[in-house]
């Protein structure tokens, strides 16, 4: 009798029957390996919730500030008249009808109740500022900027400290302040704006440059402001000498800024930005811009800060903030006593000046306020290349989700914060300046100060969470 021999793979072996540890068998081109993806989509998930959720109480923590900042609301009424009476200043440049512009506003403002809307046009020797002064002087209750962020920055030097309000129609490029004012971009909807009661002030910050090397074909708001002013009445003079914080009135050499200042690798991506290039992509050809400037060379500079706000604890090195030696200057008798000014020597691609924290897709200054007397210095820099400019890169998207960033002794992008009521800066080589987007020469110094409350601009309601919620 013979034996059965087995054989371990007849036609009788079972479809899930696998041999073991036979390499004479592998699989064929079609066989499917199947990995278990739970872990990794609960990963994302999760990942995904926590930064919906930072990002969501960031939100409402500006929000907050938001609300906390509102006055009490007051109408823009001409007392004499009962209603508004609204200068609007626009820049023609940024539409192809500039007629048709103006037809549509007025016709929101009849809507409103308003028969008669007064206009008056920038031009490039003057981009607002004495049509501000001279709107103040014909009796305007409301004048009103229609522009992008240089418009809105010319009209607010001829506003400041006049006590009137100031409205916004964003229709730049950037629109960065009426972005961080809650300003709606429709221009209809910010005009209704513009005209109701609710406002707020804003600080204005003073800009300017010393031992300049290339000289701006900006004009300054200052000069504007004082020749508009000296127009009206010729007993006006300017600020001869420095003008002190406290200042209401410019000098005739200093530019005004609401948004940020600085020099080194953001006032080359300014002068690089080419003008048509904004008109058909937008706010894009800022990061086009911003890409080609990356190779501009690290500064050796000196930074002075005036009156500090105190640093925040930093025991382990790695923290944001930017610390330097104290200035120990004497006080005369009876005079009151601020913080001491500091000093330090920094190397940085970029060192900047910001009014507002939020640009168009980034968080640039988290701890700024646009009313609290103080202006955010940020000194960024960058080595390795690209490779630092991606470690910036991450800590800027970091601030979206509320991240401070922490600058390790290895990182390769670093980013510090201070705030002061002033601060000068000055570089070893000479460095490209700008101003709220626009280049303003090249010049080794720089030097800001804050004028506190200088505005008071419409701004919408900002509604609680709860009111936001459909009924």
């Amino acid at each position: 009798m013979l034996a059965r021999t087995h054989q371990p793979f007849s036609d009788d072996t079972k479809y899930n029957e696998k041999p073991l540890n036979n390499p004479s068998i592998s699989p064929g081109p079609d066989t499917l390996v199947h990995m278990d993806a739970t872990p990794w989509i609960l990963a994302a998930v999760a990942g995904a919730g926590a930064i919906g959720v930072a990002r969501l109480a960031t939100a409402v923590t500006r929000r907050r500030r938001r609300r906390q900042a509102l006055e009490i609301p007051a109408s823009v009424d001409d007392p004499t008249r009962g209603r508004p009476r609204p200068w609007v200043i626009l820049n023609p440049s940024k539409h192809a009808d500039p007629q048709a512009f103006k037809e549509r506003i007025n016709r929101k403002a009849k809507e409103l109740g308003i028969e008669h809307v007064h206009w008056r046009e920038t031009t490039p020797e003057d981009p607002g500022t004495g049509q501000a002064v001279r709107a103040l002087e014909e009796g305007a209750s409301v004048v009103i900027a229609a522009g992008g962020d240089g418009t809105v920055r010319a009209v607010a030097a001829g506003m400041a400290g006049s006590g009137v309000r100031m409205g916004i129609i964003p229709v730049g490029t950037g629109n960065v302040l009426a972005g961080n004012l809650s300003i709606p971009d429709d221009p209809e909807h910010a005009l209704a704006v513009a005209l109701d009661r609710n406002h707020r002030a804003v600080d204005l910050a003073w800009v300017r440059v010393d031992d300049v090397t290339q000289d701006s074909t900006q004009p300054a708001e200052g000069g504007l402001r004082l020749g508009a002013r000296t127009a009206l009445d010729p007993e006006v003079t300017g600020q001869n000498e420095e003008a002190p914080a406290s200042s209401i009135e410019p000098r005739a050499d200093e530019y005004a800024c609401l948004v940020v200042a600085g020099m080194g690798y953001d006032g080359e991506t300014m002068a690089d930005t080419d003008p048509e290039l904004k008109k058909r992509i937008g706010w894009i050809a800022y990061v086009w811009a911003g890409l080609g400037a990356m190779g501009v060379p690290r500064m050796k500079a000196r930074l002075t800060l005036r009156s500090p706000a105190a640093p925040a604890p930093d025991p382990l090195g790695v923290g944001d903030q930017i610390a330097g030696s104290t200035l120990d200057e004497a006080t005369p008798a009876g005079s009151p006593r601020f913080p001491a000014d500091e000093i330090t020597r920094i190397e940085a691609r970029s060192i900047m000046f910001a009014n507002a924290g939020e640009l168009k897709i980034l968080v640039l200054a988290p701890d700024a306020e646009l009313s609290d007397g103080l202006v955010d210095v940020i000194a960024v820099d960058a080595q390795a290349g690209m490779l630092g400019w991606a470690d910036v890169t991450w800590k800027m998207l970091g601030q979206l989700i509320g991240l401070r960033p922490l600058n390790l002794p290895v990182s390769t992008g670093k980013v510090a914060f201070r705030q002061a009521k002033g601060a000068s800066v000055t570089a070893d080589e000479p460095q490209v300046c700008q101003v709220d987007g626009d280049a303003i020469g090249v010049a080794h110094t720089m030097h800001i100060r804050m004028q506190a409350g200088a505005l008071d601009i419409a701004v919408p309601a900002e509604r609680t969470w709860m009111e936001l919620l459909p009924r």
